[in-house]
């Protein structure tokens, strides 16, 4: 059962709607009207559990996926459907479609998402809570910030070590965010060896406020990449998910060499599973970005191996960091939280 975006705890109710899944072919929407002093991402997890009846072992064995939570409150109240048993999951499925039966639509639940956030952006209500990063995550994009600022060579390589439950994901895409407003970086590559490795990136870019208004995220696969990079190019940052497995890489990949190298970053997640193998490091070096950065959660020595502008350019947050966090014994604790 996966994780998604939280929401506070706050003294005012609200209206959420959840997307869960038991497959990869459809997903199921519902809402949860949720009072104050109520935990939003456990309401909406009880409601879940309640709707499935005779079944709630799948949901007590982890056997299915929470995609998405959204707080509406704002879009019901412009739509006078803010109220317990408002229905207001219906009145969105039926703009959306694809409605097998009941809560049932016959979609997945990433494209159903896409859906529902297009629909609820033209609504101009916010529905997706706000990135406000933890102490570590401050103090880690600092590190990162500074070196990079300061470095005056003409490629510069990172490796970043950062622990399980650091909250790696959303960190990266305000680091891209970053990049794109204040470096000049125009276009992000998301060179991946484990395919799924860009999957929870794809799910917080989307569930999060802010980022996909000012980015677009182009899937490897994508047979309109071209004419996406040519109408966004420098609007707003372009990121593309690319495959480190890609058969002909410079044949789908030609159009990045008109793109001047200054602009052009790489960004690895999960790299010490193969994205350090000759191969793939082609790959990285066609796409001839100013800027790599590799990341993983261990084992960074072997994906610094055939990096040559590394420099010192080297960020540990450890799993012990963060088993001191959870005790509130950090040394850093002191300095950095108020």
């Amino acid at each position: 059962m996966n994780k998604v975006s939280k929401y506070e705890v706050v003294d005012y109710d609200r209206m959420f709607v959840y997307i869960w899944s038991e497959d990869e072919h459809e997903c199921k929407f519902g809402q949860r009207y949720v009072n104050k002093g109520e935990n939003p991402y456990d309401e909406c997890l009880k409601r879940i559990r309640e709707s499935m009846g005779v079944r709630k072992d799948k949901f007590d064995n982890n056997e299915i996926v929470i995609n998405g939570i959204f707080d509406i409150t704002e879009y019901c109240k412009k739509v006078n459907m803010f109220y317990k048993k408002s229905k207001v999951d219906d009145h969105i499925r039926k703009e959306i479609g694809f409605i097998k039966q009941s809560e049932v639509h016959s979609l997945s639940a990433d494209i159903f998402i896409s859906y529902l956030i297009s629909f609820l952006s033209k609504s101009e209500t916010t529905f997706r809570p706000t990135y406000k990063p933890r102490f570590y995550q401050d103090y880690i994009n600092l590190l990162f910030i500074d070196k990079l600022s300061k470095s005056q060579n003409d490629k510069i390589d990172f490796v970043l070590e950062l622990a399980p439950r650091f909250g790696k994901t959303i960190w990266t895409i305000d680091v891209i965010n970053t990049l794109f407003n204040d470096f000049g970086y125009k276009i992000c590559f998301l060179p991946a060896y484990v395919l799924t490795a860009n999957s929870s990136f794809k799910k917080e870019f989307y569930n999060f406020n802010g980022y996909s208004d000012n980015m677009v995220f182009v899937s490897y696969n994508d047979d309109k990449i071209i004419d996406i990079v040519k109408e966004n190019y420098g609007k707003k940052m372009i990121i593309v998910e690319t495959s480190l497995h890609m058969n002909e890489f410079e044949n789908k990949l030609s159009f990045v060499n008109e793109i001047p190298t200054h602009e052009k970053v790489c960004v690895m997640d999960e790299s010490d599973f193969g994205v350090h193998t000759n191969n793939c490091q082609d790959i990285i070096r066609f796409i001839n970005g100013k800027l790599n950065v590799y990341m993983s959660g261990t084992g960074i020595e072997k994906v610094m191996n055939p990096l040559e502008n590394l420099d010192d350019n080297i960020i540990r947050w450890s799993y012990t960091d963060m088993l001191l966090v959870k005790k509130g014994e950090h040394p850093l604790q002191k300095y950095l939280v108020d």
